[in-house]
């Protein structure tokens, strides 16, 4: 079954267009499926797939042969009467691609003679080499996990797929506690649903193949087994600096544990027994092929009084479910581990939420000296939304007291939010709006 993404209407709109179309992501978040269903929605297409996973094809392009490839798959020369559509998966593996494509893109952009589509799942890679190769030429998405709406659309397509996000960003200030309440109203019907699946992603995460696979502990597990084990041997292995894959495990062990904290690059340096050198690379390649985010701290504070060092993020529950060994809500509840869980489902729905958008935009999060903390800062230009994220009931008051004190420091941010799994309401007072987790 397909799963429409909430990206999707902005990769149309991009497939419409004469740049090349490219999508980044981690392995196995959707990308090829993604771009086979809105492909093969064009009528009476032209169609040339190329999976860079093939040695034979990247052979091919070494010997600088990709003009040759597409023409020998589209039975037709560039040019010709039929405009041909190139995907290629899995980019990043073949540096010699991108040299080839600019020179076949530039030869006939005026012409609305060819559409490249490439995805990759390796940023590093591919970024740099589209950027430095391609720039002017290329527009940029990047797909996440499933969020919440689009994995409970496995079970009901009646569920909108648009997040309460979209409505905090797209409405005015004044309107927004009645906008709000009405489509949380609206979403009653399907809240049971959510709120199981809200659980289930804290222990599974949101790859498409664990959410849409039978409702059976041991499947998910060894798919997630699976998973790691694919990922450590097909990308990290062939990484020629990479000269220790037991190490670099043992650091994603690591960053599991601590994803939600501060880095501390002190125990990890002890734990794994390395030089900070290659702590530096390694985690450079866990950043780099997209499994592994940072946050930095949010400089709109005064920064002698900040907290300098940035918050850790594992991907996906899922995979921090397998490289813990915890699979149980109530033992991540009794170990205090919960909250981590959660934050760090939250971060992915801000980053499906922000990839939407055309503006720079950034996800910080803020830790004083003092001990002021919030857990997410969103600044999307020109406006900044503070969040404050708990799996509690009840509003927790150090959180509650550190929104109240940052809004007081912020007077030109009309709302702070609090997300939480208690009831929606709104303290116009504190300027606080308390949105239950189930309805993001």
């Amino acid at each position: 079954m397909y799963v429409p993404r909430v990206i999707e209407p902005h990769i149309k709109s991009s497939l419409k267009g004469r740049f090349i179309t490219t999508i980044l992501g981690p392995r196995r978040v959707g990308k090829t499926s993604l771009v086979k269903h809105l492909t093969t929605q064009l009528a009476n297409i032209n169609l040339c797939e190329l999976n860079l996973d093939s040695l034979q094809i990247r052979e091919r392009i070494n010997k600088l042969e990709l003009h040759q490839l597409i023409e020998e798959n589209c039975l037709q020369k560039i040019g010709g009467e039929q405009k041909l559509w190139v995907t290629i998966d899995e980019a990043q593996k073949c540096p010699a691609l991108f040299e080839q494509i600019k020179l076949i893109y530039d030869e006939w952009k005026d012409t609305d003679k060819i559409k490249f589509v490439l995805t990759g799942s390796a940023h590093l890679s591919l970024h740099q080499l589209s950027a430095e190769t391609l720039a002017g030429r290329i527009e940029l998405f990047y797909l996440q996990p499933f969020t919440l709406r689009e994995m409970s659309r496995l079970d009901t397509e009646a569920l909108p797929i648009k997040s309460l996000l979209d409505l905090i960003s797209d409405t005015e200030p004044q309107q927004l506690p009645d906008i709000l309440n009405n489509a949380i109203q609206e979403l009653l019907p399907f809240k049971p649903l959510l709120q199981q699946n809200l659980r289930d992603s804290l222990i599974w995460g949101g790859l498409p193949e664990v959410a849409a696979s039978e409702p059976n502990q041991a499947i998910k597990q060894r798919y997630l087994y699976n998973y790691i084990d694919t990922y450590l041997e097909q990308d990290i292995r062939k990484i020629e600096t990479i000269t220790d894959l037991n190490l670099y495990k043992n650091l994603m062990d690591i960053v599991a544990q601590q994803t939600g904290s501060l880095r501390d690059d002190t125990k990890t340096l002890s734990a794994l027994g390395c030089g900070r050198d290659t702590l530096k690379k390694y985690r450079g390649y866990l950043l780099a092929t997209l499994m592994y985010l940072e946050i930095f701290p949010y400089i709109g504070a005064t920064l002698n009084k900040l907290v300098k060092s940035p918050k850790a993020y594992m991907l996906d529950n899922g995979i921090i479910s397998n490289l813990t060994g915890i699979y149980d809500v109530n033992v991540l509840i009794n170990t205090g581990a919960i909250g981590h869980r959660f934050e760090n489902w939250f971060l992915q729905e801000l980053r499906a939420w922000l990839e939407q958008s055309s503006v720079r935009n950034e996800i910080y999060f803020l830790r004083l000296s003092s001990g002021t903390e919030i857990d997410f800062v969103v600044v999307k230009r020109p406006f900044v939304y503070p969040f404050e994220v708990t799996f509690g009931v009840p509003a927790e008051r150090k959180k509650m007291n550190n929104l109240i004190k940052f809004l007081q420091d912020s007077p030109n941010i009309p709302w702070g939010f609090y997300i939480y799994n208690g009831e929606f309401k709104v303290d116009h007072s504190k300027k606080i709006i308390f949105i239950p987790a189930w309805c993001i």
